[in-house]
């Protein structure tokens, strides 16, 4: 089992660090070319790109939960109409999202702090991303299918893939073009279709035939339950950074804005790493309880919660010694580079506590324990607003940074709680039919 887990977790940790090195390189070529300016407005941006790319990681995720389970229980027909539901779900979400976030983008931007230039900027750049949504949509949530098929390598290399992609273009297009926040946002989109084509190609040549598939509306209901976890763990964060942003500017102006937006672009992709350890987990952990395997779901737990310990220090003592050199690598002010590397140990604290509550919601979203994977995915926004808004009030700028660590602890704590709850409800009751349909929904 632990030869087989890390199969499954080590490709997903490094596509989940590709993933989230997408913003990060263009907010590299961006702040070096454009400046403070073009930093603040694809930091205001970002979180309208992270809905974007949420959606397709909440439907990927709820699908594939549905379709491991389907697998490990040897319903192949029910495992196939998953797989369609997520198809049609993704395509469905690609169009009615675009259309919708295309109309409201300027006020909420406003709403997110953008005025003057800023606003023009983010405005260019956040324009492009939307019309290219559907292959954010699909590239999100074509990964983890691919993931629960046991192609976790394969997954790895359309991400990757997409990855050079983007850095190429973000080069030819920003630095050498001069299309600033329009080129690299043209850039992510073009990376992100290159990551579609080899997940297309191989459930076009593997997944087709099968026999008739009949579509009901109820089996939505199961995939967004499940996956309104994985799409809150993808988004909060981003919802963190607006309201990171609106108090770093009450608390320290513009440099606290500009520093922040560097200090966000690492430690999202921080979180992200540790969240791949999670979901390259979440196929075996469903896939157990399909087999109604307890035993080897909870050692697949176990190696996570480790693996995931051992790579937050990791990163924990790597982003202590490169807090001086980060900013200046982004092309950050002087003023704002030296706010960030005096915070950019305070938020490695709360890598470590992430570490611990990423796992939790991961094992709880695979097993279908929805309500505990709301509290921890959920709580965490609320009570990082909470502690930002209060903290800075007798600590300053650093009681703003200071909320971060204190409110992924504030969640890993009842996390591992719930963990322990979990499992005593599980070993009190009988094991259930491996046939069991989600809620709301009826055998055919």
């Amino acid at each position: 089992m632990k030869k087989t887990f890390f199969r499954y977790v080590i490709p997903s940790m490094i596509a989940f660090l590709f993933c989230g090195l997408y913003t990060m390189v263009d907010a590299f070529f961006v702040g070096r070319n454009v400046g403070d300016s073009g930093l603040a407005a694809i930091n205001i941006a970002y979180p309208l790109v992270a809905l974007v790319q949420s959606l397709g990681t909440g439907i990927g995720i709820g699908g594939s939960v549905f379709i491991s389970m389907s697998i490990g229980s040897g319903d192949p027909a029910r495992e196939r109409k998953f797989l369609c539901v997520t198809l049609i779900f993704l395509a469905a979400a690609s169009v009615f999202f675009t259309a919708l976030l295309l109309l409201v983008y300027p006020p909420v931007l406003h709403a997110f702090g953008a005025y003057g230039e800023v606003h023009e900027k983010s405005s260019e750049y956040i324009r492009v991303i939307l019309y290219g949504a559907a292959f954010q949509v699909f590239s999100t949530g074509l990964i983890p299918v691919l993931r629960n098929y046991g192609r976790s390598v394969l997954a790895m290399g359309a991400q990757v893939s997409g990855f050079i992609t983007n850095i190429v273009l973000d080069w030819l297009f920003v630095q050498v073009l001069g299309k600033q926040l329009f080129g690299a946002a043209l850039a992510t989109i073009i990376a992100q279709a290159v990551t579609v084509v080899p997940c297309a190609v191989w459930l076009i040549l593997k997944k087709r035939g099968g026999g008739k598939f009949r579509f009901s509306f109820r089996d939505f209901g199961g995939i967004v339950r499940v996956g309104l976890s994985p799409f809150g763990i993808t988004l909060c964060p981003n919802i963190g950074v607006v309201v990171m942003n609106r108090f770093a500017y009450d608390h320290g102006g513009d440099p606290a804005v500009a520093a922040y937006a560097v200090i966000a672009y690492v430690y999202f992709a921080l979180l992200l790493i540790l969240q791949g350890i999670g979901d390259g987990a979440q196929p075996l952990i469903s896939r157990c309880y399909g087999e109604n395997n307890e035993k080897d779901a909870l050692a697949v737990r176990r190696y996570a919660f480790v693996t995931s310990a051992v790579a937050a220090i990791a990163l924990f003592v790597a982003l202590f010694f490169t807090k001086d050199l980060i900013p200046a690598a982004f092309g950050a002010g002087e003023d704002a580079a030296a706010i960030a590397a005096h915070a950019f140990p305070i938020f490695g604290v709360g890598v470590l506590f992430a570490s611990v509550s990423r796992i939790c919601t991961a094992y709880f979203y695979s097993v279908k324990s929805n309500a505990f994977a709301y509290i921890t995915v959920y709580g965490e926004v609320i009570l990082l607003t909470l502690f930002a808004a209060f903290l800075p009030l007798w600590l300053g700028l650093d009681g703003l940074w200071i909320a971060n660590p204190v409110s992924q602890a504030a969640v890993a704590v009842p996390g591992v709680i719930f963990c322990a709850v979990s499992d005593r409800r599980r070993r009190a009751k009988p094991a259930p039919a491996p046939q069991e349909e989600p809620q709301g929904e009826k055998t055919r």
